[in-house]
């Protein structure tokens, strides 16, 4: 690892991260407590001002309505001045909100620095109980692959989702003085590879090893191919069985345009050289299906199959599934991580681990 560079790229000139934190909405509620002001975005002409705020917002004649304003654009931004905070359905967060109207709804993006935006990730993605060095990695983590996202998507009208498909965010509700503090530590610091930022994944637990990223995506690049790890055993996930009643088996794949009458057995057809499953063959009717590792958890459902790490067979009505981990597998596993800081590793190292060949370097961050 590099330390304490300063790393020179297009996303230091903008620490913004604009989260999409509602989408498809028909209305909802906005609340601004101090003072504010609404611009149409990337105009400077104020539309308008207010103080101490409380309105539904929705669409009505092609317009955003709020508090009996009609605001004829396609977007609106909502900027509190100061020490104003804005809530979301009472859910409070910093920066501004922008309204989006799109096909007759609305998405909220919430647009905000991107140190406070990591203060409202933290929690939600770990525990602020955590060690301050496995704290610290998942800052550097979630700041890398928030800036990875925003230059994936940096014509699109967000950069995130605030769920699990990108990171949870929870705006200022999730800040904790520690989750502060291991941001605050780690301030600008991102992981890089080739000189780019990289998609620095994580998940919860691996079970004993994380998996190459090329196995689920078209990614392929030395950090991302898996290592060995024997620091997650703490995880209650860390080795987990599941079974499924054959019934709802097949209700489920019907789902998927699978129609069978009769399930012969389940089975592991092949394995990554890891223990990750790659295929999964279902014999029914009397004809071999074969499912990706991936397309069978997806269609089974991560509640059902908490990892791709799993064997499963079937025995009498039951389908039974056992495996070890829980997510995608892929870059920094978080229990791991708690466990190589309870051992005394410093959050450099935690990355260095799980991240091989990838760089730690500070990116130039506005005041």
């Amino acid at each position: 690892f590099i330390l304490f560079f300063c790393f020179r790229s297009s996303y230091s000139s903008n620490n913004n991260i604009r989260v999409a934190v509602k989408k498809d909405l028909e209305k909802f509620n906005l609340a601004v407590k101090g003072n504010y002001y609404i611009q149409e975005p990337f105009k400077e002409d104020i539309l308008d001002t207010g103080r101490n705020i409380k309105a539904d917002i929705f669409i009505d004649r092609e317009s955003i309505v709020m508090s009996g304003r009609y605001y004829k654009f396609n977007a609106i931004d909502i900027t509190p001045i100061k020490d104003g905070a804005v809530y979301i359905e009472s859910r409070p967060y910093r920066g501004k909100i922008r309204i989006i109207k799109d096909a007759g709804k609305l998405t909220v993006v919430n647009i905000v620095p991107l140190e406070d935006y990591l203060k409202g990730v933290l929690e939600y993605e770990v525990s602020h109980w955590w060690p301050a060095e496995a704290l610290k990695s998942q800052a550097v983590a979630a700041r890398s692959y928030a800036l990875y996202m925003k230059n994936v998507n940096k014509r699109k009208d967000y950069d995130l989702r605030s769920d699990a498909l990108s990171q949870v965010y929870g705006g200022r509700l999730g800040e904790r003085w520690r989750i502060n503090r291991a941001v605050s530590a780690t301030k600008g610091m991102v992981l890089t590879y080739n000189g780019k930022v990289l998609p620095a994944f994580y998940h919860s637990t691996c079970g004993g090893n994380t998996d190459n990223a090329k196995h689920i995506w078209n990614i392929n690049i030395e950090p991302l191919k898996g290592v060995s790890c024997n620091f997650c055993r703490n995880s209650r996930h860390y080795r987990w069985h599941k079974s499924v009643d054959i019934a709802d088996f097949n209700n489920i794949f019907s789902r998927s345009g699978y129609s069978w009458s009769s399930i012969e057995t389940v089975y592991v057809k092949e394995n990554f050289n890891n223990g990750y499953t790659k295929e999964i063959g279902v014999l029914a009717d009397n004809q071999e299906h074969i499912f990706s590792g991936k397309d069978f958890r997806n269609i089974l459902g991560a509640s059902i199959i908490r990892s791709r790490r799993f064997d499963i067979d079937k025995s009498g009505n039951l389908i039974n599934i056992t495996g070890y981990g829980w997510g995608h597998g892929i870059g920094l596993c978080q229990w791991g991580s708690y466990g190589m800081a309870r051992r005394g590793y410093k959050y450099n190292q935690i990355l260095s681990h799980y991240y091989p060949k990838s760089e730690l370097k500070k990116i130039l961050t506005e005041p």
